[in-house]
């Protein structure tokens, strides 16, 4: 039995340092930034060091490289991320853990530069890397072909004989240029000038676009929807846009309906004021195409959720054999599209996740790293990237004892290249004098690309506390000490009730409560299974699951947690309008449930539907700001008495 729990503890011995071996899995990267830079020009050394598994790093050595002159180097933080795969039916996860360090040097040398070897200890064990080299030039290799004259057209400098200031060459532009013009003026796409423009070319001799579309050739016009994504996860940005297409000449034009976008967080990328037309092959056929509106879209809840109508009335003149036709109205509107929305998923979802989707970066920034006491001390918190940044929240952080929280501000901005960001200025209050440090804030976001959530972390540092300026306590914060002074004396008098010893003896009551729990416990075993029955047969009218909604908003109202509330009315609203149109369920788009109810049903409460539903989708889904103003101008109370009296206006028309 001795031999055999030794071999047993041996081959447990072995299988678990092999296990810890493979967990390792450490790797160093070095990638240098350009390759091939010349004298003067930056170069950026990144060590990428990831393992599978949380690790500590040390800080590597800055060498003194030949050629190259140190600017900085720095710690650019660690983050994490985890994969979720699907295989053979099973959910498997995968975790990377990534820290970067960055060396910022100068070429101050022409000639062969060698990057030498790196170590980093990782856990205690120590990686290398090998060593590089690269080449610095003088001067990077001009663009410019031999022989261009800078500012001529490229016609001109395949002509060795051609001159501007030739008299002939102006003359032939000239009456080029009026042709365009004229041609443009008319509205005739795919024109020639002098015979020499071929069919499929614009104007500046360039190969047309060229689209297959599902339309009606025969139409003066129509309008396209195109998007770069036909399924996206909540919160991810679909980018939308809105093209004018026709044959005709358009004399005038109004936009009858926007898009309504209901279901849709919306930026605005570009909204025309007048349209700029460009030639484009539609199945083949020439037309005109202008850009009508783009936003960048991002939807707010997991099922389908439709783009609606773009609906446009113009006046066009289409073209016949001898010139224009009679002008005649038109009112065409886009194809709806559905989009499908994934739910973000809830496996492995980090406790610093609060909604961000895309890809982002965290940066921290405070002034100085010495403060006095009781005085306000700025830190900069800041999200930027792809996606919608403007719905982060601040990740919840833990501060340290002595420093408080006294005012957080923020500010956000969304960018025409779907870049966007948002700062929080937090201001913090030091209490005690000494080293206070400032701790790492984690931020999690899900990346659509990935398919899988990240967590990216701030450095921890620390910052001195020297003692308060005479004169300038900060009134404030003693204030609420000094409340909460008084709320302790408060507290430490309360009057506490007792009970007499004889008021608590068991003798008395012993044979009464037993005898109780007794019949109890025999009546438990006959209702319980009638109760489950119940339980199971039972299905609640739409009265009852209203009842149970507001009580869901009332929590929230009570917790002071708008947000959360704000979205269980959008979900009242959504069980609301399924049972005007005789749905079962609320997984379709908005519009399309206002379109299923009846005529009666629509004219009697659609519009104020419609702005319950607009109202509370901003305050439970709009960023901070926006969910601040709104709520200024209508208070919360008075739109959630205008839901509560919706809902029992619709329940009793239903009944």
């Amino acid at each position: 039995m001795t031999k055999t729990g030794k071999i047993k503890f041996s081959i447990l011995f072995v299988f678990c340092f092999f296990i810890q071996f493979l967990h390792a899995n450490e790797s160093l990267k070095v990638e240098i930034h350009p390759e091939d830079p010349v004298v003067g020009e930056q170069v950026d050394i990144v060590l990428s060091v990831q393992a599978t598994d949380d690790f500590e790093a040390s800080q590597p050595q800055v060498p003194e490289i030949a050629g190259l002159k140190i600017i900085k180097a720095q710690n650019m933080g660690q983050s994490s991320s985890t994969r979720m795969n699907f295989i053979n039916g099973k959910t498997e996860f995968s975790k990377t853990v990534t820290q970067q360090f960055l060396m910022s040097y100068q070429a101050v040398k022409v000639g062969t530069v060698v990057i030498p070897s790196f170590n980093i200890s990782i856990n205690g064990k120590t990686i290398s890397s090998a060593p590089q080299k690269i080449m610095v030039g003088n001067q990077k290799q001009s663009n410019n072909r031999q022989g261009t004259v800078p500012g001529r057209p490229q016609y001109q400098q395949d002509d060795p004989f051609a001159d501007e200031d030739d008299m002939f060459s102006q003359l032939m532009k000239q009456r080029e240029k009026m042709i365009e013009d004229l041609q443009r003026q008319m509205g005739i796409p795919g024109g020639s000038i002098g015979g020499r423009r071929q069919f499929g070319q614009n104007g500046s001799g360039r190969a047309m676009p060229s689209v297959t579309l599902d339309v009606n050739m025969n139409e003066a016009f129509f309008l396209h929807l195109e998007t770069d994504k036909k399924t996206a996860y909540e919160g991810e940005q679909i980018t939308a846009h809105w093209y004018f297409y026709t044959r005709g000449q358009v004399e005038s034009l109004d936009r009858a309906k926007f898009p309504d976008l209901k279901g849709f967080w919306k930026e605005i990328i570009e909204e025309v004021p007048a349209l700029q037309f460009e030639e484009v092959l539609v199945n083949n056929v020439p037309y005109r195409r202008a850009l009508l509106a783009s936003h960048a879209l991002f939807p707010i809840k997991a099922g389908n959720a439709a783009i609606d109508e773009f609906k446009i009335k113009a006046k066009v003149r289409l073209p016949t054999q001898f010139g224009w036709g009679d002008l005649n109205d038109y009112t065409k509107a886009s194809k709806r599209m559905v989009i499908q929305v994934l739910p973000l998923p809830l496996e492995n979802r980090p406790q610093s996740f609060s909604g961000a989707v895309g890809q982002f970066q965290i940066q921290t920034q405070i002034e100085g790293l010495q403060f006095p006491a009781e005085q306000p001390i700025s830190l900069k918190v800041r999200f930027e990237g792809q996606g919608n940044a403007k719905l982060i929240e601040l990740p919840s952080i833990a501060w340290p004892e002595g420093l408080e929280v006294y005012d957080t501000k923020s500010e956000a901005k969304f960018y025409k290249n779907g870049q966007s960001y948002k700062e929080f200025e937090i201001l913090l209050l030091a209490h005690k004098q000494g080293e206070v440090k400032v701790p790492q804030i984690n931020f999690s976001y899900f990346d659509p690309l990935q398919k899988q959530y990240v967590t990216k972390s701030t450095e921890e540092f620390a910052i001195k506390i020297t003692e308060p300026i005479k004169g300038q306590k900060n009134e404030t914060s003693s204030s609420q000490k000094i409340n909460g002074s008084a709320a302790e004396i408060e507290r430490k008098f309360l009057p506490v009730a007792e009970l007499s010893q004889a008021s608590l003896s068991w003798s008395h009551w012993r044979f009464p409560v037993l005898g109780f729990l007794s019949f109890f416990i025999l009546i438990s075993f006959i209702v319980q299974p009638l109760w489950v029955y119940r339980q199971i047969s039972y299905s609640p009218n739409l009265k009852q699951k209203v009842i149970q909604r507001l009580n869901l908003v009332d929590s929230a109202i009570k917790a002071q947690d708008y947000k959360k509330m704000g979205r269980e009315c959008v979900n009242l609203l959504y069980l609301i309008v399924s049972a005007l149109a005789q749905e079962k369920n609320a997984t379709q788009d908005w519009a399309v449930l206002l379109d299923k109810m009846p005529e009666n049903y629509r004219h009697k409460y659609q519009t104020q539907l419609n702005e319950l539903f607009d109202y509370f989708q901003t305050v439970g889904f709009a960023p901070e700001e926006l969910r601040r103003e709104a709520i200024e101008q209508r208070p919360i109370q008075t739109m959630v008495l205008n839901l509560r009296s919706a809902a029992d206006k619709i329940t009793a028309d239903l009944a």
